[in-house]
């Protein structure tokens, strides 16, 4: 399941406190996994470039990156017959130091949703299987033919990056510009953003990210913790730039104490806004 691949990506939000609040359990249809605890498995990352082959052999997954050559071994774990765990033992991929910190605390949970003779469709938590689920992805019982590159978006570490890249309207990219404005009291409360439900970044208190959209057309950005969510949908075009704030509302609403919100902000507004988060 391009473990590395995935955790590298959203390194940043499963280390800090997005488990502030309790996660309540989740109910399972019925379904067969007893042909996957064995064999050779693809995947195919949303927002990547990169196939990965598993290979499952009793207690242990032998992972490989097809595309840089790299691999990982994990430690397998069937707590049922469609539930399981990986935990890293060793492997020769670079990591990043917070990435192969979080490797050593923590597990990867895996809760198979629906499976055919081609796939299964999956469910992947950190450490539990919980009502907020990080990512749903597909395993594959063979290797496809024909990969197409689905990358959707790339972070930009700072504002250097960008002015190296000579970024203008002609760029076959847009950049966006995500922020949570700060606030005195009440600032707790991490949660995910997501950009066409594929994990972007966390928001924390007067946090600010700069992304590299790569598809055009309309696209949504969504904010969720527990039961609640919010989304703004942006028609994104090549060469643009948007601002896209997040905020959660504290108070008495229906069945909790706050209230997720989203909102696509006018250039103008939104890049004085961004000033004042932390990047």
């Amino acid at each position: 399941m391009k473990i590395t691949s995935f955790i590298s990506g959203v390194a940043r939000v499963l280390l800090m406190n997005f488990f502030l609040f309790p996660l309540m359990g989740h109910s399972q249809k019925n379904v067969d996994c007893s042909s996957l605890q064995n064999g050779h498995f693809y995947s195919y990352p949303k927002n990547s470039n990169e196939r990965f082959l598993s290979v499952r052999e009793n207690d242990l997954v032998h992972e490989y990156n097809l595309e840089k050559r790299d691999s990982t071994l994990w430690k397998i774990d069937w707590s049922n017959d469609c539930t399981y765990s990986l935990k890293y033992i060793s492997g020769n991929t670079r990591m990043e130091p917070e990435v192969e910190t979080f490797l050593k605390k923590h597990k990867m949970v895996y809760r198979i949703n629906n499976v055919t003779n081609d796939y299964y469709v999956y469910n992947s938590y950190i450490d539990k299987v919980s009502r907020d689920f990080i990512q749903s992805d597909t395993m594959w019982r063979h290797e496809k033919t024909n990969v197409t590159n689905t990358l959707l978006f790339q972070s930009i570490p700072n504002r250097q990056t960008l002015r190296k890249a000579h970024f203008s309207d002609t760029t076959k990219y847009a950049v966006v510009y995500i922020y949570r404005p700060g606030k005195i009291t009440n600032s707790l409360g991490d949660y995910f953003l997501y950009f066409d439900n594929e994990p972007m970044c966390v928001m924390k208190n007067k946090s600010g990210y700069m992304f590299k959209l790569f598809k055009e057309g309309d696209h949504e950005f969504t904010s969720r913790l527990r039961k609640d969510s919010s989304s703004a949908t942006v028609k994104v075009q090549y060469g643009k730039s948007y601002y896209v704030k997040s905020m959660i509302n504290w108070g008495f609403f229906k069945g909790r104490n706050f209230k997720l919100e989203m909102q696509a902000m006018p250039p103008a507004d939104g890049k004085m806004e961004f000033e004042e988060v932390d990047y």
